[in-house]
């Protein structure tokens, strides 16, 4: 009987002790989680730094010495490209119809003041004749208006200029051989005034 007591005294102390370490750990301070850190960023090492400036400015003036080579190379084909010389006009009026007037009627082959003339034959006596100076560029187109055909107030149609015009000059002619009767010179310069030194003489 003495041991059952001794069993259930030991049993119920037992209980007691589980009970009571329930509630302690319940209500056991909180205590939050160490807070982690990062740690912190290091720098490269001095040399390795120098290293990639280096490194970095090496392949800028790579790129420029690139570029400059690319330059070079395109001002050297551009250099070298055939370029077309303009076409000659001289030869251009021959195709169309043009006669040198001084292989029609006895007149000098290069006329001072005009250069070599060409004309239609059948456009004469108005025109127009083209000018051209010795290496065959167009310096004028004339057209030679006879006084008889003012004073009869005619109206005339001629072709029209060939190039763009500078400026233009008038003058008397008494005749000469091609156009032999008093007319006016209608000069239509496709240079400029200094430029027609290339027919004085």
């Amino acid at each position: 009987m003495r041991n059952a007591l001794v069993t259930v005294a030991l049993v119920v102390l037992l209980g007691l002790i589980v009970d009571g370490r329930g509630p302690v750990a319940q209500f056991a301070p909180f205590s939050s989680p160490t807070p982690q850190t990062l740690a912190p960023a290091t720098a490269p090492p001095a040399d390795q730094a120098e290293k990639a400036r280096t490194a970095k400015h090496r392949g800028g003036k790579a790129h420029k010495k690139q570029d400059h080579k690319k330059q070079e190379h395109r001002k050297q084909e551009e250099k070298h490209q055939a370029v077309r010389p303009p076409p000659n006009q001289r030869k251009i009026a021959e195709k169309n119809g043009y006669k040198r007037v001084s292989d029609l009627v006895n007149f000098p082959k290069f006329f001072p003041g005009l250069g070599i003339i060409f004309v239609k034959p059948d456009t004469l006596p108005l025109g127009p004749f083209l000018c051209f100076d010795r290496r065959d560029r167009l310096v004028a187109t004339v057209y030679m208006v006879p006084i008889q055909d003012i004073d009869d107030h005619k109206s005339l149609e001629a072709a029209g200029s060939s190039g763009p015009v500078d400026h233009v000059s008038f003058y008397f002619n008494p005749g000469h051989p091609g156009v032999d009767v008093p007319h006016y010179h209608v000069v239509l310069w496709h240079v400029t005034k200094k430029q027609e030194e290339r027919v004085a003489k």
